[in-house]
């Protein structure tokens, strides 16, 4: 028995040793900690060169000392300061026993040129880890993407490219730079170092690796200012695999499923028969939600801390109590849009004190990307709305119907590809409450009750700028409302785009573009048609007139082809309130409609162009046809060299203080004055000088009108070719004038009747020039031929109407010289100065007395310059 006590007390004692060694052995004991000695960052090297506003994606390997051979695992994100927008992250590893060195992923892009330092630690070591981003020397104005093929296979090696068209370059040179994708990882888009295409060009990412999980690839490619969004719709492979980082969620009737990879890591989801509600505290990683099925009573609803992708793939859900999709977060939600999806929400929404403003809610940034269609019913406000902003890099959204309006930001709403339709019925079809509306592309049709296209903030914050600025993109408006507007900001507008615009309003007091600041045109074709009525607003007290463009500020046309159409009474085609300037381009415009009068002191006239600041064009084309003034300023008028203005219908065709014709060509048919200066009503009544003038400096001037050109101040003629056809009857004339009348130099031919107020030029004049009354009518299918003694031709005219009186001026003319007058005779082979119809100037052919009268042979003063001829 002893012996059996003393082997069981060593057998115990042998089972406490071994405990003791096994606990001591690392094969057997909990995996020991990673340490380092030392962490080395000044001796940092990094995979790849950054570069302001450039996507960047490099490894920064880092040196170590004093390694324990512990393995560790990857790191978190760690934000850069200094430069800000990017991030660095430790990849997993193993240390060696001693020196070696360590992994950093850094993606983002850089903000700026400078330095971006991050914070980063290893194994109880820590050092600041310094990224020197060189200054962009490339620059461009926009960036629109697509990416082939657009598909990929989870777990299958991709390949593929990205191109990326671009415009507004400034011809510099660029480094190589990469992007990492998000959502769906593995894979990486690469663009070659190079320089651009001064203008517009093409910019070729290739992208490889292999996608990770089913779901959607995001690249955010950013380039020389501007950020382009493309994405790749992965899906499953045939074998069975584990959504890395995608949480399923799957809709069927009244009913919900989900795979949730991500309840380990911050995100629970919970379903209350087909409502499904996440919640995730997860900041590391951008995690996709992919919904799928029909929900004939169901909604999808979060609460994220980090920015996330919402993918539909043919998902159908119906909310009979409020949105369909509720995103209660501040953070960024892309929602990746592929196959056939629709949203629609109930009439009357459960009470909340939360914010719930339409079918597709979120408190923070919506950006919207892929193939395939999204189609939104709102019932109860909203369509799509925002409390930040609303960007469409791609995807066709159709908001088939909205209570309100179809799209709402509370910032900006931004577009560079894809297409949006929305009908309206109840407001707006896309307003940015307090932010701007920027369009680079894709195409845009809008069907509304109130305005169009919106940027509608109208409050003090300075800070805040609602402009519409439209760079690209098809857009089409049609709104029906009362002082609805196709487009309206109350900033400045701005268009410049290849594409068509066309805005088509029929409200009373309606406007097809609304500016409460600039208005500018460089590019592109824009249509726009009022058929509206003025009338008087009583809660203004004043007329609402509709415009084709309304400008609070200063317009100025630089190119393009702008077209505008009002038959409205009392409709404007172009109304401006500051200077309007036309540079460029092609602008036709009709105001046809009858004048709208409310009371003796409140009507409203169709006028084609109207500005209260001075008006001038250069090297454009302009053309008007309006019920009542053509083009009118309440400060002046001036037409240069390189421009053609054609005014084919008006009963004052231009009318200014002052009006300076200095080049080009004006062709002006009114019923009444042709051209008019005037500073209104004057003590002493029209015979007055007002102090208003007309200087004739240059191009070709061709006025048929009552008075074909008629100065309440003075008349001053020093270069040009002036050409004007008065009327048959009087009391009206060719030329009526209540101050100085000179002559300095240019061409002027001119017929009247006889009339009251028709006087000869100026004696202070310093060109000869004669002024011819007749006694006999020379008849509208007569001419007026002057030659001198010779038979040199000094002018060939044939009237619009039988006139009496001419003026008539041409350097050529000289004084104490013979000259013959002719009516009649024929004129072969030429044609009419300027291109006017049926009456004019003749040039270019031969005057033959064949059949003409011989009315005067006279000689020219020796001393005067005015020479009065009467026969």
């Amino acid at each position: 028995m002893m012996n059996r006590k003393k082997i069981a007390l060593v057998g115990a004692v042998i089972t406490f040793v071994l405990m003791f060694q096994s606990c001591k052995d690392p094969d057997i004991t909990a995996e020991k900690s990673a340490t380092i000695t030392a962490l080395n960052c000044a001796n940092v090297t990094f995979s790849a060169s950054a570069t302001s506003g450039t996507s960047y994606t490099a490894t920064a390997t880092v040196p170590y000392t004093g390694g324990n051979g512990a393995a560790y695992p990857e790191g978190t994100a760690v934000a850069s300061s200094g430069v800000t927008g990017l991030t660095a992250k430790l990849s997993a590893g193993t240390l060696e026993n001693g020196s070696g060195s360590a992994s950093f992923v850094i993606t983002g892009t850089p903000s700026a040129a400078g330095t971006a330092n991050f914070s980063i630690d290893l194994g109880g070591q820590t050092c600041t880890l310094a990224l020197v981003v060189a200054a962009s020397k490339a620059s461009v104005a926009s960036l629109v993407g697509t990416v082939t093929p657009a598909t990929a296979t989870s777990g299958v090696a991709y390949s593929g490219s990205a191109t990326l068209d671009y415009t507004g370059s400034n011809g510099g040179t660029y480094d190589a730079s990469t992007a990492s994708s998000t959502g769906v990882e593995g894979l990486t888009a690469t663009l070659a170092a190079g320089t651009l295409t001064s203008g517009a060009g093409k910019l070729v990412y290739t992208i490889a690796g292999t996608p990770t999980s089913a779901g959607t690839a995001v690249f955010n490619l950013s380039f020389g200012g501007q950020t382009c969004t493309i994405s790749i719709a992965v899906s499953a492979s045939g074998a069975t695999s584990t959504a890395k980082d995608t949480v399923v969620i799957t809709y069927s009737g009244t009913s919900a499923s989900f795979s949730n990879a991500f309840q380990n890591e911050g995100v629970t989801v919970t379903t209350s028969g087909a409502d499904v509600t996440v919640k995730s505290t997860n900041t590391s990683k951008e995690i996709v939600y992919l919904l799928s099925g029909t929900a004939t009573k169901g909604s999808f609803k979060i609460y994220s801390e980090y920015k996330f992708n919402i993918t539909l793939k043919g998902v159908s859900l119906t909310n009979s109590s409020g949105p369909a999709i509720n995103i209660q977060s501040s953070k960024k939600a892309t929602i990746s849009v592929f196959g056939t999806n629709t949203l629609i929400d109930g009439a009357t929404y459960t009470t909340s004190t939360e914010d719930q403003k339409g079918t597709l809610f979120s408190e923070g940034q919506l950006s919207f990307m892929g193939t395939g269609t999204l189609n939104v019913t709102a019932n109860y406000k909203h369509g799509i709305v925002s409390d930040d902003y609303i960007y469409v890099s791609e995807a066709t959204i159709i908001i088939k119907s909205a209570v309100s309006d179809g799209i709402h930001a509370n910032d900006y709403f931004a577009m560079d590809n894809g297409s949006v339709t929305v009908s309206a019925a109840g407001s707006n079809g896309i307003e940015a409450e307090e932010g701007y509306v920027a369009i680079n592309g894709g195409n845009i049709t809008v069907n509304s009750v109130n305005d169009g296209i919106a940027a509608s903030y109208d409050g003090t914050d300075a800070t805040i700028t609602p402009y519409v600025l439209v760079k690209g993109g098809k857009i089409t408006v049609t709104t029906t409302g009362d002082k609805g507007n196709a487009i309206k900001s109350e900033s400045y507008t701005t268009i410049g785009t290849g594409d068509v615009i066309t805005l088509n309003v029929s409200g009373k007091g309606a406007k097809g573009i609304k500016t409460g600041g600039d208005f500018t045109l460089t590019a592109g074709t824009v249509k726009i048609t009022t058929s509206g009525a003025a009338f008087y607003d009583t809660s203004d007290s004043d007329i609402a007139a509709p415009a084709g463009i309304n400008c609070d500020k200063n317009l100025a046309i630089k190119g393009g082809t702008l077209t505008v159409t009002s038959t409205g009474s009392g409709a404007k085609g172009i109304s401006v309130d500051g200077t309007a300037t036309i540079s460029g381009g092609t602008t036709n415009i009709s105001a046809t409609g009858t004048k709208f009068t409310y009371n003796t002191a409140n009507t409203s006239e169709a006028k084609g162009f109207k500005s209260d600041g001075a008006f001038s064009i250069t090297n454009g084309e302009l053309t008007i046809a309006a019920t009542d003034d053509g083009i009118k300023s309440e400060t002046s008028i001036t037409v240069n060299e390189g421009s053609t203005v054609t005014i084919t219908k008006s009963t004052e065709g231009i009318e200014a203080p002052t009006i300076t014709f200095a080049g080009g060509i004006t062709n002006v048919t009114s019923s009444n004055d042709g051209v008019n200066a005037s500073m209104g009503t004057t003590t002493g009544g029209t015979e007055s000088n007002d102090g208003s003038n007309i200087y004739i400096k240059g191009g070709i001037l061709i006025v048929a009108g009552s008075d074909g050109i008629d100065s309440n101040g003075n008349i001053t003629i020093t270069g040009g070719t002036t050409i004007v056809g008065g009327p048959t009857s009087q009391p009206e004339e060719g030329i009526d004038v209540n101050g100085n009348f000179l002559v300095n130099g240019g061409i002027l031919i001119s017929g009247g009747s006889n009339a009251r107020m028709t006087k000869a030029m100026s004696t202070n004049s310093t060109q000869v020039s004669m002024y011819i009354t007749a006694s006999a009518q020379v008849a509208a299918s007569s001419v007026l031929h002057i030659e001198d003694a010779s038979g040199k031709e000094m002018v060939t005219f044939k009237p619009k109407n039988g006139n009496y009186y001419f003026h008539f001026s041409n350097p050529s003319l000289q004084k104490n010289v013979q000259y013959k007058i002719y009516y009649g005779g024929t004129y072969t082979g030429g044609s009419f100065v300027g291109g006017s119809s049926g009456w004019g100037l003749y040039t270019g052919g031969t005057y033959s007395t064949s059949g003409a009268t011989l009315k005067s042979t006279t000689t020219t003063s020796s001393s005067a310059t005015v020479n009065t001829i009467s026969f």
